[in-house]
């Protein structure tokens, strides 16, 4: 099945996620296009047709083309990463072990971890292990149902370090049948070794990015995005917003990480500085949210994050879908986080956020890709897009959020061709 022409039938339920046009918000959340006894055709990677078995192949069958018999199956969109920060060196497990046995935050960092470790390893690595390490990540990737990605840079924090990462990640597209997104996330920490001429560091350091490391980024070409924090004791809201003028003068889109640790407008920020995306928002608080109302900033919840980090306080997916929000799912794989399984990522979601089967899966596949501008390629089944899809085992996707999801996971197609099998 390597020439992306593919006929899928009989599929119990067949979730196309339709989209028609418009990020999904309020009660459209939901809505996932449930068609039984439903059939894809897929021609040169590319969907052509969608609708019941009847109607499919009276117009797509050919016995020249293979055929999946979906019966008794699952049969929906590729999942969309739209969080993840796969270049990393080093190993952050002992922190969280420590977590675990009663340390904080502030002691783990105190004592030379968190982000900076991760700088640290990540710049001492060569690049042959960068690599390997990526290969690996985007094949457990695939393996949890995904078929797009966004991926960061982020642990350099210099400007030739920053390059060099976006190079490594733009390399890494060789190594993946998944489509890549690559961001820029220069504005990640403020980094400990910088010479700030016995100023404020985090001023410095955002006159960096925002000046000479943007100009760099953007003249590089790689970056598709520009990811900017805003945190307490990080970036002040004003000068994310410095960073994020500049980026968009220069024509790059931006994302905001925001609001994990602690109330910071994170939110709010994201919104006045019209980024396409906020991410976190563990701790946005919910009046912030009603304040800034319906936007099209999508707001990107990381559940696994929120599970890792012990955060006494979960993101309220039900404010900003009330709020006629649209809502994004993702691991956020990085350094300290090792979730690469969106699908299982996926399932969790629904219980941990209090929200149904049918609006998490919106959330991982059109939701994510209208937060990386790809809706009019990936994250339904809609004729004319990419032919990225999940077969699984199990009548009605509801079923997934019953257990451990991945062990229904039985084929990914990326278009068109197998990246996966359980029978391989």
């Amino acid at each position: 099945m390597s020439s992306g022409d593919v006929n899928i039938v009989n599929a119990s339920a067949l979730v196309t996620v339709a989209d028609t046009g418009n990020v999904r918000r309020g009660a459209t959340q939901g809505d996932i296009g449930l068609i039984a006894d439903g059939a894809v055709a897929i021609r040169g990677g590319t969907i052509m047709a969608v609708g019941t078995t009847k109607e499919v192949m009276a117009n797509w069958f050919d016995d020249s083309v293979p055929t999946i018999d979906a019966t008794g199956k699952t049969v929906m969109p590729g999942l969309v990463e739209c969080h993840s920060h796969p270049l990393f060196g080093g190993e952050r497990h002992d922190e969280y072990a420590e977590r675990l046995g009663g340390a904080s935050l502030a002691e783990v960092a105190a004592r030379g971890g968190g982000i900076w470790s991760s700088v640290v390893s990540t710049r001492e690595a060569n690049d042959q292990d960068l690599l390997a390490n990526l290969a690996a990540a985007f094949d457990r990737m695939v393996w949890g149902g995904v078929t797009t990605a966004e991926v960061k840079s982020g642990y350099g924090l210099t400007v030739d370090d920053e390059l060099h990462q976006l190079e490594l990640l733009q390399q890494a597209r060789t190594l993946t049948p998944m489509e890549l997104v690559v961001t820029f996330l220069g504005a990640h920490v403020v980094p400990r070794d910088l010479d700030a001429a016995n100023g404020d560091p985090a001023q410095a350091y955002t006159d960096l990015v925002g000046g000479p490391m943007t100009d760099a980024v953007i003249a590089q070409g790689i970056a598709q995005f520009q990811d900017v924090t805003v945190e307490d004791g990080l970036f002040t809201p004003d000068q994310a917003l410095a960073i994020m003028a500049r980026s968009h003068e220069l024509g790059l889109t931006t994302r905001v990480h925001a609001d994990a640790w602690k109330p910071s407008l994170g939110w709010q920020t994201a919104v006045q500085g019209g980024a396409i995306s906020a991410e976190h928002l563990t701790y946005t608080p919910d009046a912030e949210i009603d304040a800034v109302g319906r936007t099209d900033t999508v707001a990107v919840l990381l559940p696994v994050a929120e599970l890792i980090y012990m955060t006494d306080r979960r993101a309220n997916a039900n404010r900003f879908i009330a709020n006629d929000v649209p809502v994004a799912i993702s691991t956020d794989y990085c350094s300290s986080i090792h979730a690469t399984s969106l699908l299982s990522t996926m399932t969790m979601a629904g219980p941990w956020l209090r929200i149904t089967p049918a609006q998490a899966i919106v959330g991982c596949t059109l939701n994510a890709a209208y937060s990386l501008r790809l809706a009019d390629q990936c994250g339904s089944l809609d004729v004319g897009k990419r032919g990225d899809l999940l077969v699984l085992n199990c009548p009605h996707p509801n079923e997934l959020f019953l257990g451990l999801a991945d062990d229904m996971l039985d084929l990914v197609l990326i278009g068109g061709t197998a990246e996966g099998s359980r029978s391989q």
